[in-house]
């Protein structure tokens, strides 16, 4: 089951606050859906164009904020749709793609102790990325419930880059801080496969 200490749920009086204001204005849940995906790719503009970290780590952060701000609003006006929730998964994966697409851009040329190319880290981070959240929906194929297992989803990974980005911006370390992204991602993508196989086995064998 979903860890307690979930980002998602410390923010939540926050995004509970934004989605009513917002909803007050109009603000539907796939607008707020594609807002999110709208701040990633702006983000992602800004990193490539004018390598700026810093304002890459504030569109990163609001692109946290909205995919929890949609599923927000939609619960308040009860517009829960099967249609909703399937757009947002789908430019849930989108955004990160573009989010970590840009950070492959911008790390194109480097290289991490001298020895691995950046772009590999980039790419298998993106790889481990979406595993995690593939696992996540597989399971939820055979089981009933919520499988957010795991130390990095999708709320964590977000907030790790906005947190290590801003960081790099002032002092640098990035190369290491997404190293240390590519082997957290792996060890979530590996440990919630090993949970739900073991769920798997357990109800097969009963």
């Amino acid at each position: 089951m979903p860890s307690q200490l979930r980002l998602r749920n410390l923010f939540q009086p926050l995004i509970t606050f934004l989605a009513k204001n917002l909803n007050k204005i109009g603000i539907t849940p796939n607008l707020a859906t594609f807002i999110m995906i709208t701040f990633s790719m702006l983000g992602t503009f800004f990193l490539i164009l004018f390598s700026n970290l810093l304002i890459f780590s504030i569109f990163i952060f609001l692109t946290g904020i909205f995919d929890g701000i949609d599923g927000a609003i939609a619960r308040l006006t009860n517009k829960a749709t099967s249609l909703g929730g399937f757009l947002d998964s789908v430019l849930d994966r989108v955004s990160e793609f573009v989010i970590l697409f840009g950070l492959l851009i911008y790390c194109w040329d480097d290289t991490i102790f001298l020895l691995v190319d950046m772009k590999i880290i980039v790419f298998f981070s993106l790889f481990a990325s979406v595993m995690i959240s593939y696992l996540r929906s597989r399971a939820e194929v055979f089981f009933k419930g919520d499988f957010d297992i795991g130390l990095m989803a999708r709320s964590e990974r977000l907030f790790y880059l906005f947190i290590t980005c801003l960081i790099s911006h002032f002092w640098g370390f990035l190369n290491v801080f997404l190293f240390i992204f590519l082997i957290l991602v792996i060890f979530t993508a590996f440990f919630r496969y090993i949970k739900i196989n073991r769920m798997i086995k357990k109800f097969e064998n009963n």
